[in-house]
């Protein structure tokens, strides 16, 4: 019997010794991170900005890609129109929506009133309307027959002999394109910037 006492006693001197040391260390922990000394102030401060020269440039070139990607599918909606309708001798029409950032394309019909020979327009759609990606927006829209739009609908008209000249400016935080269609081949040139010029072709 002694001799479990004395085990007993050993075991548990050592087990109390180590609980004792361990809330001697949380207690220093706890002294030590109750404030930043200079120097660690000055590493925090710099990983910070190691971390910010990192993110923010990744974070913009996205936002510029995504505006180039944008751009080049207006791009290729509007040279592809322009061809459907000098090889179809159909009549179209694009359509963009400033306020809620859509665009589609519509099929012009033609027909003739008997009683008095008037031309009636008929718009046929075609597909559903695209939405411009999120953050980015139509600033404003020119054309020959409306000239600057910057709310509501607004169109621009596609013939098999050429297209009404359109200026399509794109906008997302302080970040400018414009888009600038040429009436005769429906090419279209891209600026990554606002161009004030309505037709610089």
């Amino acid at each position: 019997m002694p001799i479990s006492k004395t085990g007993t006693l050993n075991r548990t001197a050592p087990a109390t010794s180590g609980i004792t040391a361990l809330v001697g260390a949380v207690k220093t922990i706890k002294i030590s991170n109750t404030g930043f000394t200079l120097l660690e102030l000055i590493v925090v401060i710099m990983i910070m900005g190691m971390i910010a020269s990192l993110v923010i440039p990744r974070i913009s070139s996205f936002h510029a890609g995504e505006m180039k990607r944008t751009s080049r599918r207006l791009a290729s909606l509007i040279q592809q129109l322009t061809q459907d309708s000098a090889l179809t001798k159909e009549h179209y029409r694009l359509y963009f929506n400033l306020d809620s950032s859509e665009y589609w394309t519509v099929l012009v019909e033609e027909s003739v009133r008997e009683s008095d020979h008037v031309i009636l327009l008929f718009e046929k759609p075609i597909g559903k309307p695209s939405h411009l990606p999120e953050g980015i927006l139509f600033e404003d829209i020119m054309t020959a027959q409306k000239g600057m739009v910057t709310e509501g609908e607004v169109f621009s008209e596609f013939y098999p002999i050429g297209i009404e000249s359109m200026t399509i400016h794109l906008k997302e935080g302080e970040s400018h394109f414009t888009l600038v269609a040429n009436p005769l081949t429906g090419r279209v040139k891209t600026f990554d910037h606002y161009l004030e010029e309505t037709n610089p072709i």
